[in-house]
């Protein structure tokens, strides 16, 4: 009897170049191998990245329990664990990809020496280019011609080696200076990655020690927990399918409370703007620093502060659609309501730390107020009003028309003498209740007139100090201190 079915086995050299397209950073490939040394039980693990042009290595070292020959075997199989099967809580794997993929989106030789306790160190080899030639999964058991591959410790542990660095330095001599400046600045990057992703494993009793080119790498709390002007909100626990989801929001102190190392270690790898929203962990691991999870919330300049901690276990992987480089995270839909009530109150309260930091500086400016309208009375005691010619935003606009100042003259008369101010009286009398703040309270508007009015300033000879006093002390601007706040926050 026919069968009716077909094995349709990949092509080995077409599926293993596919997996180097996964979309790895260098910090986050490094990462992933961390991943695997923390499941193994390690104590100390050694990043080291060594400069020779196109022959450079990066190594991965740990003193896990290291993996048998047969396990090794296993885990240098694509696809050596299913996403589906159970695992430990501590176990910071998912998909049985991580080793390789993260390894292939840098290198094309990967070499894996490991050691148990009781065995002795065995070795595996995956070389793209044997692959590529041969077109069949050759697995080699030896390290690399000529290449001294460093040990694991005698009490067990597992060393990770990439080497043919195509995508990581290319094909480039060790003499090449700029080549070697972004060797060295991927060695920082996945510095502060390493300190930012496993920032909670870094400290307390019995913390995890890793190294990189033999520098004790220190833990970067996004939190800044222990800082005394950092507000630790009050946390929450949403439950979803018989697990605790973990929620603690905090705001961030002001840049005037901070030294420069604290500003540095606070502004993260991509600036302080970018790091705010939630700040995803599965079982201890950060996942994904500084996102509003499509909230549709966006990142504004007056709530850069706020960030929220979120933590699941790794049970819920799937819920929260964990990918392979455990770099992205989202929130299952049943819990986006919960998560955005929570980031708006958190963003609230980081846009009161820059609104009380502009009236305090309103409160120093000895300005005189400016109003955006005035109030005239007639011959006959009727009441006319007329647009203020002295407001920051009418001398901007004035400046920038140059020679056409008698036609914005003509429509301001225009605007003033058709002013509907029955019909506008009638409708405050039957909304007194409902009045709106001008722009609808919409920094988005108010910003790029701060900025023309600013500049108009500016050009006219005005300090940068001089200018932000004047616009602070006139209207609306003045019911935004948290907009001029921030503007002079950078520039300062």
């Amino acid at each position: 009897m026919a069968q009716d079915w077909d094995i349709a086995e990949p092509r080995a050299d077409a599926l293993i170049e596919s997996l180097r397209a996964f979309g790895y950073s260098p910090e986050a490939a490094i990462a992933d191998l961390v991943d695997n040394s923390v499941s193994a039980g390690a104590k100390r693990i050694a990043v080291d990245f060594a400069w020779s042009g196109a022959n450079s290595r990066v190594t991965v070292s740990d003193d896990g329990g290291g993996m048998s020959e047969n396990a090794l075997v296993a885990a240098m199989r694509p696809g050596s664990t299913s996403p589906l099967e159970d695992r430990d809580a501590s176990d910071l794997g998912r998909f049985g990809l991580g080793l390789k993929t993260a390894s292939f989106s840098q290198a094309r030789e990967l070499t894996v020496v490991s050691k148990t306790e009781e065995g002795d160190a065995t070795t595996r080899r995956w070389d793209l280019d044997t692959v590529a030639a041969s077109g069949e999964w050759r697995l080699l058991r030896t390290a690399p011609a000529g290449a001294a591959v460093l040990q694991p410790p005698t009490t067990g542990g597992t060393t990770v080696t990439w080497s043919k660095l195509d995508r990581l330095v290319g094909d480039v001599g060790s003499d090449d200076a700029k080549a070697h400046r972004r060797f060295l600045d991927a060695t920082a990057r996945v510095q502060r990655h390493l300190e930012a992703t496993f920032h909670r494993f870094l400290s307390g009793r019995g913390r995890l020690r890793i190294s990189v080119n033999g520098q004790q790498i220190d833990s970067l709390d996004p939190f800044m927990v222990h800082h005394p002007a950092t507000q630790q909100l009050d946390a929450e626990e949403l439950p979803y399918k018989g697990s605790l989801i973990k929620v603690a929001p905090y705001v961030l102190p002001h840049r005037s409370k901070l030294d420069d190392e604290e500003m540095a270690r606070g502004a993260g790898l991509q600036g302080w703007n970018q790091q705010q929203g939630f700040y995803v962990y599965r079982s201890g691991r950060l996942l994904v620093q500084g996102d509003w999870l499509g909230l549709g919330l966006s990142k504004d300049e007056h709530t850069k502060l706020a960030r929220i901690a979120v933590e699941f276990p790794s049970s819920l992987d799937h819920a929260w659609q964990v990918d392979v480089k455990k770099s992205t995270a989202r929130p299952p839909g049943e819990l986006v309501e919960a998560l955005r009530r929570i980031a708006r109150a958190t963003r609230s309260k980081a846009e009161e730390v820059y609104r009380h930091k502009g009236k305090v500086l309103a409160r120093q400016n000895s300005q005189s107020f400016v109003f955006a309208w005035q109030e005239h009375k007639g011959r006959n005691g009727e009441i006319r009003y007329r647009v203020n010619r002295d407001h920051p935003v009418i001398l901007a606009v004035r400046h920038a028309l140059g020679t056409d100042k008698q036609v914005f003259e003509r429509a301001l008369r225009f605007i003033e003498e058709t002013i509907p101010t029955s019909m506008i009286g009638v409708s405050i009398a039957h909304s007194v209740d409902n009045q709106l703040t001008a722009f609808g309270g919409s920094k988005r508007e108010i910003r790029p007139l701060v900025d023309f009015a600013f500049r108009s300033y500016v050009r006219d000879g005005m300090t940068t100090s001089e200018a932000l006093d004047r616009i602070a002390a006139a209207e609306p601007f003045s019911d935004y201190p948290e907009v001029i706040a921030t503007l002079r926050e950078e520039l300062a």
